[in-house]
């Protein structure tokens, strides 16, 4: 009896050890991937989801805020943490249904504690878990080519579960670290069988422990009522303890009656594990008890789920005499004992129930295995199911993609129709645009006629005046021709040859005016750039030079507004800046001979009908020519008396007399300054170089040019006050140095424009 005893505790431990438990947390998304590997490697068996519930310390109020639960009255608490168990519930009850759908049994076991990894630790020791499957880092948290335990829960669980214990690691659904049992499987069956009465309740599971929340669905051998699945409860029924008393009064007269050949050990027990070998291997206990009225648990569902087995006829005939005499209320044997043979048909029925359970065990498994090949198939049906999908999509798109190009391809007849219609038009058009082309040439003959005729009567490229053309042109000097008047003499406006031009007569006709009118003559006639004023002529008899009419006058005039003009934009002002330093790098760097202007200042700049710059008055300029047996790094200079306006003169040039390139740098330096700022030129660098170290430039700037981009202003601004240096060795060279700034700033100001 003693063995077949042992054979039914190890058919409850077996039952612990088909089953896989799977620790999760309440985060499904995080979870899912521990749980999918677990049943994808499960060959079949039964899953329990292992969940430890950690109630939350802080409880949020309905205004808002969170306060610590122990500061709140008992009712509150209570109700927040029956929520919180609800919540805890539907979250198992999610990846139960994940089971479902993979095609496996799932339950489920929850415990309530305040640490998790003890928790776990704890469920292990209680249920005697064999194999458990859980997480070995954060999902977030790690990669997928991670090869140890990152999580602080793992470790702890890893060191601290029992022995008997096998824990998988799972990270990212991929097996990180396997923690194997390293002591015999006894110790777990000595744990679970410890807790296991037949027939009496257990007095070491997780019930009644403090923090153990019910589930609806139970794990194999624990429930409510404290038994294992399958096995009735055996009290309170009056046939079974009269049955018992009777059997140990038989007992003890059998060990008193020498020589009887029955079996030695209780017999008690040994119909408590007839009945409980019954129960475990599908018998209904209404078939050896009918007088007992109890009904089964719902909760063993599993046992009512398997088919029912048929009593041998051995078994019938014991159940229908212990029934009759439990209806009589004692046993009735014959000469007043139980006869041996009764322990003989109950060994007999024993070992075919423990053959009908090794068939029941076989068919198990052979389900198991069937169950494992019907779960791998249905995951290829819906592979193939979703490349069919994918495949019907790409035959979708190939279709509307078919459908488009005949769409195109008629769009395209449709248009070559159209243009064919077209063409026949178009071929009209150029039948009447050719007639139309040889008038267009019949009358360009006849204007090139007329244009020779005219350029014979049109001014010269350079040519010297008479008096009585002059006259004409002027009207005698009429003073309400007059343009212009300084200290060199007035300048009239006239119509000389059918062209609108200037004409400036020098009314000083001393040697330093005779002078000045024939450098004049004699620098403008060589010279050709687009930012030079045009010199047509000059008539000697009355020292009158012919220039081409600027209609927008003086730079001097516009800066001053004068006769109400508009005042010039900043955009402008820099593109004029700019037209300066192109002129005066052309004079500079000619390749007989430079020439400085020595005059430069906003009286000596025109503007033309698009207020481009002109250079002018050239009657103080200085010719300097090259030396050959000079070195390339010899400055060029000439030495003669300072003349020009003050403000504007080379302060070196003033106190030495030399006259270089640079001394028209310095004038330049000084007219970029007024031009910017619109302020007289008496100091105006010491003036703008303050507000610009103070970072005061916007309070100088001229803002009737607009609003100045500050940035550029003070790039620019900056390059001014270089070229007003003191010291002419500090001053920039206009050609590397200045020329590029002021270009690359003009064509920002364009393309702002």
């Amino acid at each position: 009896m003693g063995s077949r005893h042992g054979a039914s505790e190890d058919t409850v431990a077996r039952g612990i050890e088909d089953m896989i438990y799977v620790a999760v947390g309440k985060e499904v998304k995080e979870c899912k991937s521990i749980l999918i590997w677990a049943l994808q490697n499960s060959g079949g068996k039964r899953i329990c989801i292992l969940h430890v519930h950690q109630p939350a310390k802080l409880i949020s109020l309905p205004l808002g805020g969170k306060v610590l639960a122990s500061t709140l009255k008992e009712n509150i608490v209570r109700e927040h943490r029956a929520a919180e168990r609800l919540k805890m519930d539907e979250i198992l009850d999610e990846y139960l249904h994940l089971c479902r759908r993979m095609g496996v049994r799932g339950e489920k076991l929850p415990i309530e504690m305040d640490c998790i990894e003890k928790g776990i630790v704890e469920l292990i020791s209680q249920h005697g878990i064999r194999k458990l499957v859980m997480g070995a880092a954060g999902e977030k948290s790690c990669k997928r080519n991670l090869t140890e335990i990152r999580s602080s829960k793992a470790k702890y669980v890893c060191k601290q579960a029992p022995p008997f214990c096998r824990v998988q690691f799972i990270c990212k659904g991929h097996l990180i670290f396997t923690r194997e049992a390293t002591e015999d499987i006894d110790i777990g069956q000595s744990n679970v069988l410890r807790s296991v009465t037949l027939g009496h309740n257990r007095d070491s599971t997780a019930i009644g422990q403090p923090g153990y929340i019910p589930a609806r669905s139970t794990t194999m051998g624990h429930t409510s009522g404290g038994r294992i699945l399958g096995i009735p409860s055996l009290e309170g029924t009056g046939e079974l303890s009269s049955l018992m008393s009777r059997l140990d009064a038989r007992d003890g007269s059998s060990r008193s009656a020498p020589g009887l050949d029955c079996p030695t050990s209780s017999s008690r027990r040994s119909v408590d594990e007839s009945m409980t070998s019954w129960n475990e291997n599908g018998l209904e206990s209404k078939a050896l008890y009918p007088a007992v009225g109890h009904s089964r648990s719902s909760s063993t569902a599993e046992v009512a789920s398997a088919p029912p087995l048929q009593a041998s006829p051995v078994l019938n005939s014991i159940a229908s005499s212990i029934s009759t005499c439990s209806s009589q209320g004692a046993l009735s044997v014959v000469d007043g004992s139980l006869d041996c043979s009764f322990y003989e048909q109950l060994e007999q029925a024993m070992e075919e129930a423990g053959k009908e359970t090794l068939r029941r065990q076989k068919a198990e498994k052979e389900m198991i295995e069937a169950r494992r090949r019907a779960q791998e198939e249905f995951l290829q049906r819906i592979g193939i199911e979703e490349g069919l999908t994918r495949e019907r999509e790409e035959l979708d798109k190939v279709k509307k993609h078919k459908d488009q190009l005949w769409e195109e391809l008629r769009a395209c007849r449709e248009r070559g129709i159209s243009l064919q219609k077209q063409m026949g038009l178009l071929e009209k058009e150029m039948d009447k645009l050719k007639m139309e082309r040889d008038n267009a040439l019949k009358e360009t003959e006849e204007l090139r006629k007329k244009q020779k005729e005219d350029l014979s009567r049109q001014m010269p490229e350079f040519s010297e005046f008479s008096l009585s053309e002059i006259e004409v042109a002027t009207r005698g000097f009429d003073e309400s021709l007059k343009i212009g008047q300084g200290g060199y003499g007035s300048i009239y406006k006239g119509l000389l040859r059918q062209t609108e031009v200037a004409i400036k007569r020098l009314e000083n006709k001393g040697d330093q005016g005779t002078e000045e009118f024939q450098t004049e003559v004699r620098v403008l006639s060589q010279l050709r750039h687009p930012n030079l004023v045009k010199l047509y002529g000059y008539c000697q008899e009355v020292f009158a030079l012919v220039y081409e009419y600027l209609p927008n006058g003086s730079l001097e005039d516009r800066l001053s507004c004068k006769d109400g003009s508009p005042p010039l934009s900043w955009q402008t002002r820099i593109r004029i800046a700019a037209e300066l330093c192109s002129v005066l790098v052309y004079l500079h760097s000619g390749e007989t001979h430079c020439i400085v202007h020595g005059d430069l200042k906003p009286s000596n700049i025109l503007l033309d009908a698009n207020l481009v710059a002109k250079l002018g008055d050239f009657g103080i300029s200085r010719m300097l020519g090259h030396d050959r047996n000079l070195s390339e790094q010899t400055t060029l200079s000439h030495i003669t008396v300072a003349k020009g306006t003050l403000a504007y003169i080379d302060p070196e040039f003033l106190q030495t007399g030399v006259l270089t390139i640079k001394s028209d740098v310095y004038s330049f330096g000084i007219l970029i300054l007024q031009m910017f700022t619109g302020k007289p030129p008496f100091l105006i660098a010491n003036v703008v170089k303050k507000a610009l170290d103070a970072g005061n430039l916007l309070t100088v700037l001229d803002y009737s040019a607009g609003e100045w981009p500050i940035v550029l202003a003070r790039k620019l601004v900056r390059l001014g006050l270089r070229c007003c240096e003191i010291n002419r060795t500090s001053r920039p060279d206009l050609g590397s140095d200045v020329l590029e700034v002021l270009l690359a700033a003009s064509a920002t100001c364009e393309a702002s424009s």
